[in-house]
């Protein structure tokens, strides 16, 4: 039930919000061009500003998924993309926290509590592809963190080159999977020299490798083939100088919203705060520092969060095994303690209404509710629909549009031979 309940949050989220414009339709317009004509473009042919520049498109994959998704269901079968991705990575990181903690409950708390920090920057974008990957390297370095040597989780270490050959292609986020796999080796690293340097001081003659522990080398050595798979994608080394480029963009930084630093003044900044306090209460309570490893990860993904809105739910995701360890030691689950299973008509009660909320929000009945006109649709009202088929039907029609970014957006889908003045790229 606790699982259910965890889990059904999230796809109500995912489908109750309807499809903003700024990333999604530029995001179709790319993909439709890429199946048109068969190769990813390297100069921009959607504004009449840049037209026939320098363009580099990293999410390129991610893009061609989403033309294929719009044309097979349109923004019905969007959204359930979106949800199946966030059901998806939240599945995978229950497992996690339950194999952590030791607690079902605790657990799926822990994640309800966690997606008020997150869902702020869910959308229907190239985004969402990277959601489930970054879960899945939190799972396997977990696993070849906490396992022992000659379990099985430690062989799955083989996911992190093969994922970030799609990662890389699907959204610029893949530099944290290379960032998470670095902080687990140095974390992991030093944290095993401080044991011997304690055994060392506590008996001379002790030294060497514990019997439990996992050879770091099986991490440096996937984790040098995940580097490597990292120049798989259509510009090689260039991509890093998309990610340089798109950090360092002084408009980017100083103008979009997303992109700007948390404060207490936003909703998303009070969010962020509040999460970062219960994770400093989690290691005072507990009486004992964390581990390197842990130390590591929620200092560079606090820092990344402090420096921009869109980075909060990374921060959010990166914390939760850390939080659920900490839960966990500071309730232990009593080994062998018989389950709690509660009543069983209530319990079948509780999951009949978190259905029957899922069933609300699909896409072919939530439009025909009662709901507020800003989330009844499954495409935002801002959206310019109407205004985008009044200037398609005008006879002389302007030859440059000065309009929003997000109408730019539009404009690309609906009306490429338009050419563009701004967009959300």
């Amino acid at each position: 039930m606790w699982l259910a309940a965890a889990l059904s949050i999230v796809v109500v989220r995912a489908l109750a919000w309807p499809i903003i414009p700024s990333d999604f339709w530029w995001q179709l317009a790319y993909g439709r061009w890429i199946v048109e004509n068969g190769t990813i473009p390297v100069v921009d042919h959607f504004s009449y500003l840049r037209s026939g520049q320098p363009y580099f498109d990293q999410p390129w994959l991610a893009q061609v998924l989403m033309f294929w998704i719009y044309r097979v269901g349109g923004a019905a079968l969007s959204l359930v993309a979106l949800a199946t991705l966030l059901f998806a990575t939240y599945a995978l990181l229950l497992r996690l926290l339950v194999r952590t903690s030791g607690s079902v409950r605790f657990s799926a708390a822990l994640v309800i509590l966690s997606l008020p920090v997150a869902m702020t920057n869910w959308s229907v974008r190239s985004q969402m592809f990277a959601l489930p990957l970054f879960a899945l390297y939190l799972v396997v370095l977990e696993s070849w963190r906490t396992g022992r040597e000659g379990e099985r989780s430690g062989h799955r270490l083989w996911v992190l080159p093969v994922a970030m050959v799609a990662w890389v292609n699907l959204h610029g986020s893949f530099v944290l999977g290379g960032i998470l796999i670095a902080l687990y080796f140095l974390g992991e690293l030093g944290e095993r020299r401080l044991a011997r340097s304690r055994r060392s001081a506590a008996d001379p003659g002790a030294g060497g490798r514990r019997g439990g522990e996992r050879p770091l080398g099986q991490l440096l050595l996937w984790g040098g083939l995940a580097a490597l798979a990292v120049f798989l994608n259509p510009a090689g080394p260039g991509v890093f100088r998309y990610v340089i480029g798109l950090v360092g963009n002084p408009a980017i930084q100083g103008i979009v919203e997303e992109w700007q630093a948390p404060t207490i003044g936003t909703v998303v900044g009070r969010l962020f705060f509040a999460w970062a306090t219960l994770v400093g209460l989690a290691a005072i309570l507990r009486r004992r520092w964390p581990d390197l490893v842990d130390i590591c990860v929620l200092v560079a993904f606090f820092w990344l969060a402090l420096g921009g809105e869109r980075h909060v739910m990374w921060f959010a995701l990166a914390s939760l095994p850390f939080l659920a360890r900490q839960i966990g030691a500071i309730f232990p689950a009593e080994a062998g303690a018989p389950v709690r299973q509660g009543r069983r008509a209530l319990n079948l009660t509780f999951l009949g209404l978190m259905a029957f909320a899922v069933v609300l929000v699909l896409p072919p009945i939530k439009p025909h509710l009662s709901l507020p006109p800003e989330v009844r649709p499954l495409v935002s009202p801002d959206t310019p629909v109407a205004s985008v088929a009044f200037l398609q039907s005008e006879p002389r029609r302007p030859g440059r549009l000065f309009h929003t970014e997000a109408t730019g957006s539009y404009l690309m889908w609906a009306a490429p031979e338009q050419g563009v003045f701004v967009d959300a790229r």
